[in-house]
């Protein structure tokens, strides 16, 4: 009885993942072996089998895409990594007005992507844009002028991972203070005995402990990563060109704008694969540290 008590009280959340994850999931695996085609709905759905992976696999944007993709994830993760730690560990030793400082930093996140997307994309806005004004007052308001941050390819990218590490930051920074507050006391004391500077405590001590933490939020930044949507579509809108579209914009593009609803979910399960490949990576690492 007890155990069925059990099975009743789980019904709930099982539902809602079934309704919510499993349902979806099931539907965009099956469009992705179908021809649909949003210019023609008279056609209906085809089955075609594995033709749009085909496709996907032959083309060479596809790989382009993913390229861009990689390169987002890693420059964002890595730097969100490296800022997130400094300022944890800025904000792990309480000082007059730590909590207000906490707060406001938060703040990023707090706000939804679309907005964030807007507000860089008017710092940036090489007309009244806040950076672009800094630079002409530098002296480099020729370089502005001619190649605008947004629309200049060697730039375009960098600005969009520069927004999200604005954003998700705080996220990291949450994750890492939260592993630095409950890091045992005892390996610190003894190393404080022993003469190690501060240096060493960081990086004998908290590096190693908190490794686990690190591991956590650079799994969920890289999932996030994979599917980031909102900051391109508002920025650079996959421009200049499409040298800026990652994977999920592609994805996108191809069911908005080509109509091709097939082809979209087949992008769409590669990047579900891509985004299973870094979590069994991820999760192994993590397994190996805990043992």
């Amino acid at each position: 009885m007890k155990r069925q008590a059990v099975y009743f009280y789980l019904l709930p959340s099982l539902l809602f993942v079934i309704i919510i994850f499993l349902i979806p999931l099931i539907y965009a695996t099956f469009t992705s072996f179908t021809k649909w085609s949003l210019l023609r709905p008279d056609l209906g759905i085809r089955f075609i089998g594995l033709r749009n992976y085909v496709n996907l696999f032959t083309d060479s944007f596809t790989w382009y895409s993913l390229k861009v993709t990689l390169l987002f994830v890693a420059g964002a993760v890595s730097i969100e990594i490296v800022l997130g730690l400094a300022f944890a560990l800025a904000l792990n030793t309480e000082f007059f007005g730590w909590k207000i400082v906490q707060s406001l930093y938060l703040v990023p996140f707090i706000i939804a992507p679309v907005v964030v997307g807007f507000i860089w994309k008017f710092i940036l806005d090489n007309n009244f844009g806040l950076v672009p004004y800094i630079i002409k007052f530098m002296g480099l308001g020729k370089t502005v002028e001619h190649f605008p941050l947004l629309a200049n390819p060697k730039t375009a990218l960098l600005m969009l991972i520069i927004a999200d590490i604005w954003e998700f930051t705080p996220v990291v920074m949450l994750i890492l203070l939260a592993g630095l507050k409950s890091l045992p006391s005892e390996p610190y004391e003894a190393a404080t005995i022993d003469g190690a500077t501060p240096f060493k405590k960081f990086i004998y001590i908290t590096v190693p402990l908190l490794r686990p933490s690190i591991l956590v939020a650079a799994v969920l930044r890289t999932l996030t990563c994979l599917q980031v949507f909102d900051l391109i579509y508002i920025m650079t809108g996959g421009g200049p060109g499409r040298l800026t579209e990652t994977l999920s914009f592609f994805a996108y593009s191809q069911a908005f704008i080509s109509y091709d609803v097939g082809l979209s979910s087949a992008a769409n399960m590669f990047i579900l694969f891509i985004a299973m490949i870094f979590t069994i990576i991820y999760m192994r690492v993590i397994g190996v540290e805990v043992e």
